[in-house]
């Protein structure tokens, strides 16, 4: 598993697009494997402490050691992930799962 970037063209497709599955019971998102890749999640790197939203690298172990530049918060990157909350493209992150 591992955070991957948005691709920079990415116009916000809307669910079918994006490969979630239609006809599920509300609230559940099941999603389609494209590629070998599933996305789990979709949100915004965000400080658990201060709530100060942490520009990505391009690939992130989930497990990878981040740490905050305003508060020094330091953590793994998963518990930074805020899911289904994100304000910018800048921010926005996924996390997947290499199937393949």
């Amino acid at each position: 598993m591992g955070f991957i970037a948005p691709d920079p063209g990415d116009r916000g497709e809307p669910d079918v697009k994006l490969g979630r599955s239609g006809g599920s019971a509300v609230g559940e998102h099941r999603r389609l494997v494209a590629n070998g890749l599933q996305v789990l999640a979709r949100g915004a790197l965000v400080c658990p402490a201060c709530s100060l939203p942490i520009s990505p690298a391009p690939r992130i172990h989930p497990r990878a050691e981040l740490r905050c530049a305003y508060c020094d918060h330091t953590s793994a990157a998963i518990e930074f992930l805020r899911s289904e909350s994100f304000d910018t493209a800048a921010n926005d992150v996924r996390l997947i799962a290499r199937l393949a």
